[in-house]
């Protein structure tokens, strides 16, 4: 993850553990909860990262975001971590 402006850069081993789908408008958001592997990486204010995957109706993924503690952060994911999500929300829409 890295903040904006490309500062506090570092890639995390994601390890997904739970979803949550929700319905809103035209848009399905699923909120991810996952463990970091080395949360020592972890900057001091990112606490409880987790990921909100924005679907449009068509079901394109659309944006995948970093929350930190359920809200907005300024944090991004890398292209790695990226991978590691998009892999889990395959598996998800495969069991759906």
């Amino acid at each position: 993850m890295f903040k904006y402006g490309f500062i506090n850069y570092f890639e995390a081993q994601l390890t997904p553990m739970n979803h949550e789908i929700m319905e809103i408008g035209p848009w399905t958001n699923v909120y991810l909860s996952f463990e970091v592997a080395d949360r020592d990486k972890l900057p001091d204010d990112l606490q409880d990262p987790g990921g909100l995957a924005v679907y449009d109706s068509d079901g394109e993924l659309k944006d995948l975001v970093v929350l930190n503690e359920g809200t907005d952060s300024e944090y991004k994911f890398t292209d790695l971590e990226k991978e590691q999500l998009y892999r889990y929300l395959s598996s998800i829409n495969d069991k759906e």
